[in-house]
């Protein structure tokens, strides 16, 4: 019986010196838990501010509803003389119900997807005893319902300050700042535990591309509660001094645009009654981006709040496509924008000659098929050709070869084309130049689309952002230039983080300086020349190179059949059988400043529709930053005399490229 006493006491000895030396430290760690609760300090989220300091994104206070799924509560033992003791109990669906009822739901969707979040962290073990945020930005209403009934609730509901999403220029600026929403579980999966579910991420725009930058760091706190959970008043010194150390929140690191916001608003102003459409200006001599705008588009605070699914149905099914930003997001056929690019192209061949006339009768014929002009132009040479916008002059020099679709395709790339412009913002797409072997690739190959291409037709296509980078390049000089939107990074503090500087497509040959002086010569008829396209345009004060664009999207006859139905569009402004409207330009062609691509939708011809919105783009920024008594003055209807000369004297010569002809390509 000694024996047998002494072997029980040194193995109740061994177990004590286990738990009290060997795993003191783990037991110790377990025993705070149970007083100490540790709380995430949310970092708030860096700004975004336009160039001239204007705020676009920031952070104001809110509410955030926590709710702990399975909570410690107190049970009474089975034994009436023994002690309460504290145990985790999952919620039941009574106490969610009537959580649920103290909170405005703005529809059946949302009210269910509040009990499918709380029920899944429930059915969590491991993370079910943690507070999950299932309802942010409470709003005043919902945070006194709630309050006033904390007490009946219980203790596994809680509501603490927090910061919401808050974009005071609403759709001014929707593509560009983009909007934060909810971490999905699949983002959650890949964030490789950067994240917890119910953070808030970046989904579109800036907030989406500088993420990193933006989030911040977050911050720890510890406080001292009781076996229910609730803040001690007055913890013992000992507990206190058993707290961790507070960790403070890193605020995320504000970013300045490049966009001039009182243009930005021109340019949506300027789209009043056209229900889609996109313009871009930038700086052609460093690609700064000042304005860019896609219409229509959807004020993202509505993000910040669950949305009805009537209203994201409607969304969806709208014509108007107001998901899509259509700066970078759609591509579309350029039409005669894209002839500078055959212009260039036609020059590179060594047995070009761009005086020589083609004749115009308003059509071609070519395999079978009439190719029509806009009408009848008479005898045209190719600064003629770029002025009036003769198609046939173009569809010739694809019949004869001059524009093959290799030497297309060649000098579309070096201009920028094909090629996702290096901006990185909102899925950027690459557009679409055709080769011979893409067009054939349902085995068959027909010339005709050559003629297409030429013109900026068939199966070419570009978005408004590389067009705009094409005639940059053309204003400059002839360097592509890669468009940036960020001109700095800074701190919280102002320390700088991170500067943008000008960059040049080094990838990409520079356009010849002569045949850049020739295009750019024609542009400035086109807007200038009694002749042009845009003549009816002009600026009174300020000389302006561009060119029109009219991208056919619908056939003869199905605009044909809509003029006997107009009574039944329901808006008038919007038929899908009328052209694309488009307009490229820069100014003041002295000394450009600025670079505008305009593009509307359905909008019918460049000049009516696109043209006006380019022009006041130019005419307000212009009024700005240049001199008014250096500007040329010049009475409306004049035409300047030889346009474009003083242009041709004072034209940077940039590095020439090599030119096809004298690689050994095809003549």
């Amino acid at each position: 019986m000694a024996l047998v006493a002494t072997l029980i006491f040194i193995a109740l000895l061994g177990r004590l010196c286990q738990l009290q030396i060997l795993e003191g430290e783990h037991y110790t760690r377990r025993a705070e838990r149970n007083f100490i609760n540790e709380m995430i300090v949310e970092a708030p989220r860096g700004r975004v501010f336009a160039s001239g300091s204007e705020v676009l994104a920031t952070n104001r206070p809110a509410y955030t509803l926590y709710v702990t799924p399975i909570p410690r509560v107190t049970v009474e033992s089975e034994d009436p003389k023994a002690p309460p003791v504290g145990a985790r109990v999952p919620l039941d669906d009574a106490q969610i119900e009537e959580l649920a009822e103290l909170i405005d739901f703005v529809d059946q969707d949302d009210r269910d997807a509040f009990f499918v979040k709380i029920a899944d962290r429930r059915a969590d073990e491991l993370n079910g005893k943690y507070p999950l945020a299932v309802r942010s930005n409470l709003s005043w209403e919902e945070y006194a319902r709630i309050e006033t009934r904390r007490e009946a609730l219980g203790e596994w509901v809680e509501i603490r300050e927090s910061a919401r999403r808050y974009y005071p220029k609403g759709e001014l600026v929707a593509f560009l700042t983009g909007y934060v929403g909810e971490i999905t579980p699949k983002g959650l999966s890949q964030s490789a535990g950067a994240y917890r579910l119910g953070d808030r991420v970046g989904k579109t725009g800036i907030e989406r591309q500088w993420e990193n930058y933006l989030r911040g760091r977050l911050g720890r706190s510890s406080r001292v509660v009781d076996v229910h959970g609730r803040a001690v008043p007055e913890p013992p010194p000992d507990a206190l001094a058993a707290l961790p150390p507070i960790e403070d929140p890193i605020p995320g690191q504000d970013i300045h645009l490049t966009i001039d916001l009182e243009l930005q608003k021109i340019a949506s102003d300027a789209f009043e009654g056209k229900p889609a459409g996109a313009v871009v200006a930038i700086e052609p001599q460093t690609g700064r981006i000042l304005a860019m705008v896609s219409v229509p588009s959807i004020d993202p605070n509505r993000w910040q709040q669950p949305i009805p699914r009537a209203d994201y149905q409607e969304w969806s099914e709208s014509p108007y496509k107001p998901f899509i930003d259509r700066t970078v997001q759609e591509h579309f056929f350029p039409g005669s924008t894209y002839k500078v690019v055959s212009a260039l192209a036609a020059l590179d061949d060594p047995t070009f000659d761009p005086e020589r006339e083609v004749v115009c009768d308003g059509f071609v014929k070519y395999g079978g098929r009439k190719f029509k002009c806009t009408h009848k132009h008479g005898p045209v040479n190719l600064h003629q050709a770029i002025v009036e916008s003769c198609n046939v002059y173009f569809y010739t020099l694809a019949i004869e070869d001059v524009l093959s679709l290799e030497r297309q395709e060649i000098f579309a790339r070096r201009t920028g084309l094909g090629e996702r412009t290096g901006l990185g913002l909102n899925s950027e797409t690459k557009g679409i130049i055709p080769t011979e072997a893409f067009e054939a690739r349902e085995g068959t190959y027909q010339r005709g689309v050559q003629l297409n291409s030429a013109i900026g037709q068939g199966n070419v296509t570009a978005t408004v952002l590389q067009v705009a980078v094409l005639y940059g390049a053309i204003a400059n000089g002839g360097q592509v230039m890669t468009p940036y939107l960020v001109d700095r990074i800074e701190t919280h503090d102002r320390k700088l983080v991170f500067a943008s500087t000008p960059q040049v497509r080094r990838d990409l040959a520079a356009i010849v300086p002569a045949d850049r002086r020739r295009i750019h010569q024609a542009l400035i008829g086109v807007v200038n020349d009694p002749l042009g396209t845009a003549y009816s345009e002009r600026l009174p004060n300020i000389t302006v190179a561009g060119k029109t664009g009219t991208a056919e999207v619908g056939t003869e006859i199905s605009r044909r059949r809509r003029k006997k139905k107009d009574e039944e569009l329901e808006n008038p402004d919007w038929d899908t059988t009328e052209d694309h409207a488009w307009f490229a330009s820069y100014a003041p062609a002295e000394n450009p400043r600025i670079a505008v691509a305009a593009f509307v939708e359905h909008g019918g011809v460049g000049a009516d529709a696109a043209a006006p919105i380019a022009m006041k783009l130019i005419e307000y920024y212009l009024s700005r930053t240049e001199d008014p008594s250096s500007a040329p003055i010049r009475p409306s209807g004049v035409a300047p005399p030889l346009p474009g000369q003083r242009a041709l004297d004072s034209a940077p010569a940039g590095p020439q490229g090599p030119r096809l002809g004298q690689l050994g390509g095809p003549r």
